[in-house]
């Protein structure tokens, strides 16, 4: 089976409870995310591992944020970097961006605008960043596909998988998530194996 190599994303900030619930939304999008209160442990991270984003508090206590959004640059200069700031001044910002930031949050940050800006920065380096329902309607169609290649009504198909036609239904209208183990099932009935499912998704 084809793996999809998840987004890495960095969070450094001071403020545990705020990378929690940032780590939270970014992670419900299925983002690998690691967070660090400690600006030179994230630095440090960073020159380990190869990260796609990484969100940079600008206040934070012994460390200017921007200095840190330098380094970020220096060490991993493919990772798209955002600025975190409560009350950002502007001189603040230009000396931000100069750093490397392409974008600024502005605290309190709120879902909807985090997962807009995580969206746009990693669609301009190229990286595809799939919803869980774009994914499910993928998958829908590449199994009913492979169902009407193989001539297969689709209660014979359920029967025999042991699932209802309406399940099976469902799934190829990409309407449910299901499980790697149904989808085998599924694929072993139609005599295909697992892997084709994912081809051209």
């Amino acid at each position: 089976m084809k793996h999809v190599i998840p987004v890495r994303t960095l969070v450094i900030d001071d403020d545990e409870p705020l990378c929690r619930r940032l780590a939270g939304w970014l992670e419900a999008e299925d983002q690998a995310v690691e967070t660090f209160t400690d600006p030179r442990a994230g630095v440090e991270r960073a020159e380990q591992e190869r990260f796609d984003l990484a969100l940079v508090d600008l206040r934070m206590p012994d460390v200017d944020g921007v200095t840190v959004l330098a380094r970020l640059r220096e060490v991993t200069p493919d990772t798209r970097l955002v600025a975190l700031s409560a009350f950002p001044e502007p001189d603040q910002v230009r000396r931000a961006v100069r750093a490397g930031a392409r974008a600024l949050l502005e605290k309190p940050i709120q879902q909807p605008e985090l997962l807009r800006v995580a969206r746009e920065q990693l669609a301009e380096i190229g990286v595809p960043v799939r919803e869980e329902a774009e994914f499910n309607h993928r998958l829908g169609a590449r199994l009913r596909l492979l169902r009407t290649r193989a001539e297969r009504p689709q209660n014979e198909v359920a029967e025999e998988a042991g699932i209802t036609p309406a399940q099976l239904s469902q799934i190829e209208l990409g309407k449910t998530a299901t499980s790697t183990w149904t989808l085998a099932r599924i694929c072993g009935v139609l005599r295909v194996p697992l892997d084709s499912l994912f081809d051209e998704m």
